[in-house]
């Protein structure tokens, strides 16, 4: 593969050649636009490294898995960093078609990239959000490419030439293009309401579904080591209730894991921990 913007220290032994593998984790190690706690550029070498520790079942050593290594990212400008994420990306996929990237962050703004190049590759696909944060701003204290602003530039995906503001153009995100289902979403800004309002309420089941997980959508009394904490959050069984039933995964993130916030490396654990299930639950 070519790669020119790939980190390959410190990552997973891979078990089979990248033309062979079902899935393919690159990590992004980016938290530029972080509003309260940076940190997160550090979640992909920790999740590593709590998986390597996990115990797994047999059934996992078998899923073919190749560890691309982290993108070089650009700190402070999260433009280059996505374009860097979806030149990697469209190269691996051009190598192997059917592998499922699995994207490790870093700040949910990083889950863009890996939205829009599957979005090009399969038009029906659907988004499953997990977070406590609906992520639908126009703007966040002025910046348009912010973790807080991520569902919205991806929601804008399937709009060409339009921007989500006035009333015929929040009609359009209701008819056309990506369709985002949230789970787990409690606080929402007064600006982000009207569009929040037009998301479908259930995935379908027969359409090609990619899966964004922030780690705050979990109870921050059980799981601290998140970059925007907010009580009221899920348990793991209660997430991976939610996770099981979605089949059609073409791709998965896993963001917003702060180590420097962790308590006992229980949030990096349990990150890796849904790594683990959604592998074994995805694919063939």
């Amino acid at each position: 593969m070519m790669d020119f913007f790939l980190d390959k220290n410190l990552i997973l032994e891979s078990n089979c050649s990248f033309k062979d593998a079902e899935f393919a984790i690159l990590g992004v190690p980016f938290d530029s636009t972080s509003s309260y706690r940076p940190g997160s550029r550090f979640g992909p070498l920790a999740i590593r490294k709590e998986l390597l520790e996990l115990s797994k079942p047999e059934s996992f050593f078998k899923k073919r898995i190749f560890d691309l290594g982290n993108v070089n990212v650009v700190h402070g400008n999260l433009r280059e960093t996505n374009r860097r994420v979806e030149e990697t990306l469209q190269q691996a996929l051009r190598e192997n078609p059917r592998v499922v990237p699995i994207i490790l962050g870093g700040e949910h703004s990083v889950s863009y990239s890996s939205i829009k190049i599957l979005h090009e590759r399969y038009k029906d696909l659907q988004v499953a959000h997990f977070d406590a944060h609906a992520d639908l701003m126009d703007d966040y204290l002025g910046e348009k490419w912010s973790h807080a602003t991520v569902m919205r530039r991806a929601k804008e995906l399937s709009i060409p030439g339009s921007k989500l503001g006035d009333a015929d153009s929040i009609k359009k995100a209701y008819d056309m293009g990506i369709d985002i289902v949230q789970f787990g979403v409690r606080v929402v800004d007064e600006s982000e309401k009207k569009l929040q309002k037009t998301l479908k309420k259930a995935l379908d089941p027969g359409r090609k579904t990619y899966i964004s997980i922030d780690m705050d959508v979990l109870e921050p009394g059980l799981y601290p080591g998140v970059e925007t904490p907010e009580p009221g959050g899920l348990t793991f069984q209660e997430l991976l209730g939610l996770l099981k039933p979605i089949k059609n995964v073409v791709g998965f993130d896993i963001v917003e894991t702060n180590p420097l916030f962790d308590k006992g490396d229980v949030t990096s654990v349990t990150a890796a921990k849904i790594m683990l299930e959604l592998v074994l639950n995805s694919g063939k």
